[in-house]
């Protein structure tokens, strides 16, 4: 059984390579919507930049999660 260190650890690398993944995916999509935006498909071209929106706000769930607890006025817990 892994000891509590390990789980932490394990966690917040865990945490770290989905950011990363999220801001990747953002990247991918942003050039992507450009590439298309160029060549007269705008509305493949919107959803993808909705898709690169979400996708950073992805990146920043835990920020926005901490935000949103300190206006609701409760504790957050990491």
């Amino acid at each position: 059984m892994m000891n509590l260190e390990n789980k932490m650890f394990s966690r917040q690398l865990g945490q770290i390579i989905v950011t990363f993944a999220f801001l990747y995916s953002t990247i991918v999509c942003h050039f992507k919507a450009i590439e298309l935006f160029k060549n007269d498909e705008k509305l493949f071209a919107f959803f993808l930049w909705v898709c690169a929106a979400t996708s950073f706000l992805g990146a920043f769930r835990f920020l926005i999660a901490k935000i949103v607890y300190k206006i609701r006025g409760k504790k957050y817990h990491d």
